[in-house]
C-alpha cells in the first residue's frame, strides 16, 4: 500500500465522519482536502453509505448515552425539588415529573411490542 493509498483511505475515513456529523459534501470535501464532488461520487458507493449510516448510528448511540446519565440526574434534582420550601418550585417539579409520564410509558409499551414482533419473525432470538 503506497502513501497515497494511506492518504486516501485517511481522507474518505474523515469524510465519512463529517458526513455522519451532519456536515454537507461540500463542506466535507473542503475539510479532507478533496472536491465536493468527489465526496458525492464516494457517497454513492454502497460500502461508503454503509460507513457513514454506521457512523451515524454510533454517534447516536454516544449521544443517547449521555442523555440517559443527564436524565438520571435530571430526575433527582426534581425529586430533591419536591421538598424545597418554595411552593413554585415544588409544583414545577411535580408538573415536569408527571408530565415526562406519559412519554416514558409510551416508550416502554413500543419497546415490548418491538421485541414481541421481533421474537415473532426470529423465535431464535427469545432463547439467546
Amino acid at each position: 500500500m503506497t502513501s497515497s493509498d494511506l492518504t486516501e483511505i485517511d481522507a474518505r475515513s474523515r469524510a465519512v465522519l463529517l458526513l455522519a456529523r451532519g456536515t454537507n459534501t461540500d463542506k466535507a470535501g473542503e475539510q479532507v482536502g478533496r472536491s465536493g464532488r468527489t465526496i458525492r461520487r464516494w457517497a454513492e458507493q454502497p460500502e461508503f453509505k454503509a460507513e457513514v449510516d454506521a457512523a451515524r448510528r454510533a454517534l447516536l448511540d454516544e449521544a443517547v448515552r449521555a442523555l440517559s446519565a443527564a436524565a438520571r440526574d435530571a430526575v433527582t434534582v426534581l425529586h430533591e425539588s419536591l421538598t424545597d420550601d418554595a411552593p413554585a418550585i415544588r409544583l414545577r417539579a411535580a408538573v415536569a415529573l408527571l408530565g415526562a409520564l406519559p412519554s416514558i410509558s409510551e416508550h416502554v409499551a413500543l419497546e415490548e411490542r418491538i421485541a414481541a414482533l421481533e421474537s415473532a419473525i426470529d423465535p431464535e432470538r427469545n432463547a439467546a
